[in-house]
Formats: structure tokens, sequence, C-alpha cells
């Protein structure tokens, strides 16, 4: 009966599971043109960690789950093997985005000064404005 459960188990991981974390991080690497070495100066993962969760040796812990899909921008689930979009949730529509955009002038500035960067220091600004966020927020 054990061996019944254990083994129905499986099927039922195989079919929600529709590929590997491995596999999903290959993926996007190779989607965002991204090495591993953009990835562990995105994430801080060492180096030996993050070349055995693209072997498929380990299954990162979800913390690291957490840094490789925002590293790699891809949305957690997805990258976790489900059959979900690859792009992140967002909560707010790219109709909704442009609407307010034509409204706000210092947007319009902001969003022109950030293409102007380079793509590390996008990655500084972004992490600079999720903390802001959080802090109103809280």
């Amino acid at each position: 009966m054990l061996c019944f459960l254990n083994f129905s188990v499986m099927i039922a991981y195989e079919v929600i599971n529709l590929k590997s974390t491995a596999d999903r991080i290959k993926e996007a690497m190779d989607v965002r043109n991204m090495k591993q070495a953009d990835i562990i100066e995105k994430t801080g993962i060492n180096k030996g960690a993050l070349s055995s969760y693209i072997s498929g040796k380990y299954e990162p812990k979800q913390t690291n789950t957490y840094k490789l899909a925002k590293a790699l921008n891809v949305d957690v689930a997805w990258l976790m093997g489900l059959d979900v979009p690859m792009e992140p949730s967002s909560t707010t529509t790219a109709a909704e985005l442009s609407s307010k955009l034509r409204k706000d002038a210092q947007a319009q500035r902001l969003l022109q000064y950030f293409y102007e960067l380079s793509d590390i220091n996008k990655d500084r600004i972004m992490d600079i404005m999720e903390a802001l966020s959080e802090k109103e927020e809280g």
C-alpha cells in the first residue's frame, strides 16, 4: 500500500511539475542571455551552489529560489517547474502604467534617466525603489 501511495505521489508530482528547476534556470539564462557570473553577482549565491542547481544535483532552498527568480526576472512558480507563464506576474497592467505615465511628467523624467543607466545601476535603482516602497507600506 505504501509503495502504491509513493508511486501515485510521484505521478502527481510529474504531472504538476512539468520541468525541473535546473531546466528552467538554464532556459531563463538562455532567454535572458545571462551567464553564471551574472547570476552570482545579482544573487550572492556562490558558484558551487549555482552549478549544483543548474546541473540538477541539488534543488535551491526557498530563499535562493526567490533570488534566482528575481535575478532572472521570471515567475517563482515557473522557475520551480510549474505550468505558469515565465514572466513574473504583475498587479499593474501595461495599459494602466502607460496611462499613468502619460499624465505624470516626473515619472516620464524618471523613466528617461532610468533608460540611460547601465544594467548594474538599473539593478541598484530597483533595489533602492523596492526598499523605499517596503518602508512606506510598513
